[in-house]
């Protein structure tokens, strides 16, 4: 994708989180479902050429790409069972920026045994550390083939909150997961590559300890969990990505003075600050997109 200035897309996002001041603002999503492309398209299949055209149309420099895997329950799955589609594709013969996707310790063990046994067992020293390091394990080997495949950064996604705030007390957090992240954090860093951390929900309890893992920005910041980003953006001075509501975007589609301040508010966000524009919540079917698809035209 060309723009103005002779920027690609992938300069465009490189500068940004350079801290250079660009006239552009960069657009993307954690993750976009194959119905709303094949939707948007009216395609009847969903392949890299869809995909590209999808991302193009929608004014986007970002794409993210989360990995296909097969396990069985309480175990992770084998490295080998690993599949990123259309890797290559994206980033040989394409100047968009290319994230891959990789889970957390906590996101697995949620995953692999259900919040509520999980949670029950984080007690269990034994447990927690044996998890951290396999997740470690299987993470710090596809840090590697993704740097080496050609990727541009990396989204390390650990869903720890809700709403209202942590899923566990945040010592457990600060003792375990907090020093798992720093040391991905580290491996990808010692690539040359820029890394996001992705959570949903409340996490502000623990946000100073993410910030001092190393991290190139958070993904995600839901106003409606207390994630307010002009009072996170005051505070850090790492780059912010990703705080258009589903709810603000449904509003704005029959408000064309809600879609001018959701331009406006954007666009103030960015003013000489590393920003990154995009939802909480990726794109699924069923959400408004021309809406938002109005607002990233615009910005």
């Amino acid at each position: 994708m060309q723009l103005k200035h002779d920027l690609t897309s992938r300069e465009l996002v490189q500068k940004v989180l350079q801290h250079k001041v660009s006239d552009y603002l960069p657009k993307g999503e954690l993750c976009i479902n194959e119905d709303v492309i094949q939707q948007s398209l009216g395609a009847e299949k969903v392949g890299f050429p869809e995909k590209l055209a999808f991302v193009q149309g929608m004014g986007l420099d970002i794409y993210s790409l989360s990995p296909q895997y097969s396990f069985k329950p309480e175990k992770l799955p084998a490295r080998e069972t690993y599949r990123w589609p259309d890797l290559k594709e994206w980033t040989v013969n394409t100047s968009i920026f290319i994230f891959g996707v990789l889970d957390g310790a906590f996101e697995w063990g949620m995953r692999l045994l259900g919040p509520q046994k999980f949670c029950s067992q984080l007690r269990s020293r034994l447990m927690v550390e044996a998890l951290i390091a396999q997740v470690e394990k299987l993470n710090f080997y596809m840090i590697d083939k993704l740097a080496g495949e050609g990727v541009n950064g990396l989204i390390l996604a650990d869903d720890i909150a809700y709403q209202q705030g942590l899923f566990a007390h945040p010592k457990v957090f600060r003792e375990f997961f907090i020093p798992s992240l720093a040391r991905q954090v580290e491996r990808i860093l010692k690539l040359g590559l820029p890394v996001f951390y992705h959570s949903d929900g409340n996490y502000s309890s623990v946000l100073d300890d993410i910030i001092k893992t190393g991290i190139t920005g958070l993904q995600c910041l839901e106003k409606t969990a207390g994630m307010q980003i002009e009072e996170i953006q005051s505070k850090v001075d790492v780059c912010l990505w990703g705080h258009l509501d589903t709810d603000d975007l449904e509003a704005a589609a029959n408000d064309a003075a809600l879609l001018q301040e959701l331009i406006k508010s954007a666009r103030e966000l960015a003013q000489g600050k590393k920003f990154i524009l995009g939802t909480t919540s990726g794109l699924y079917a069923g959400m408004e997109i021309e809406a938002l698809r109005s607002i990233y035209a615009n910005v």
